[in-house]
């Protein structure tokens, strides 16, 4: 019976050192969106594009509305629950223009 249990708790470390290794080296990836303005609400994903970069779209004028975003969640997770202001103020927030 021990060298039962031995064997089941080596294989249950192994399996959480191969979880842990698997997710620690996990890259994550920025992708940017740009905010077509005549198209709707903030909040909503149909109001945005994928951009190429952050600098891929020409962004000026005061901030009232967002321009471009970079973020590493889906689109609509990241816009869940925010409005306008919430945009602008977020850290992911690369710039933004007068509407």
């Amino acid at each position: 019976m021990s060298k039962k249990f031995n064997l089941g708790l080596a294989a249950l470390v192994l399996g959480f050192g191969l979880i842990a290794t698997q997710s620690a080296f996990t890259a994550k990836t920025t992708t940017y969106y740009h905010y077509k303005t005549t198209n709707g609400p903030v909040e909503q994903t149909s109001s945005w594009e994928p951009s190429a970069g952050p600098t891929s779209f020409e962004c000026s004028g005061e901030e009232e509305v967002p321009c471009i975003i970079g973020i590493e969640t889906p689109l609509s997770t990241y816009l869940s629950g925010k409005d306008n202001q919430d945009v602008l103020d977020s850290p992911e927030l690369i710039s933004a223009r007068e509407q």
